[in-house]
């Protein structure tokens, strides 16, 4: 009953979201501006915030608790001593290079597309290429 393009531009007696889009899309790129006329003078051409389906069905707020280790039938009950706590003290200082050294002075320039050396060698390479060799 939707024709060849299916529920895409209709669902039940409402458009759907990619509808709307299309409809906002062909009225702002069009070869008139009389679409405009139509939009209040404060309306922003954007999209809704909208989560995607994979987003909806999670629980952003979840907070995982850890449960307590459960006893086994292969635990030994006459051994009652308390678990020993190891205690590292300088393992921030053994581990090599744990973050990057700032550096100093500029490391790139965005400005520069070559460097003025590059330019010498292309242009002695070509003197020498054409046999005009400059002592």
């Amino acid at each position: 009953s939707y024709g060849m393009m299916g529920s895409l531009f209709r669902s039940g007696s409402r458009q759907t979201f990619f509808s709307s889009q299309v409809v906002r899309y062909a009225d702002l790129y069009a070869a008139t501006h009389l679409n405009l006329l139509y939009y209040p003078f404060s309306y922003m051409f954007r999209a809704p915030a909208m989560l995607l389906p994979h987003e909806s069905t999670v629980a952003h707020e979840q907070r995982f608790i850890l449960e307590a280790p459960k006893l086994s039938v292969s635990d030994d009950f006459s051994d009652q001593h308390p678990p020993r706590v190891r205690h590292f003290e300088r393992s921030q200082s053994l581990i090599p290079h744990v973050r990057p050294e700032t550096p100093r002075s500029v490391t790139h320039n965005h400005d520069e597309d070559f460097s003025e050396d590059e330019n010498e060698d292309k242009s002695s390479t070509i003197l020498i290429k054409n046999g005009d060799k400059s002592d």
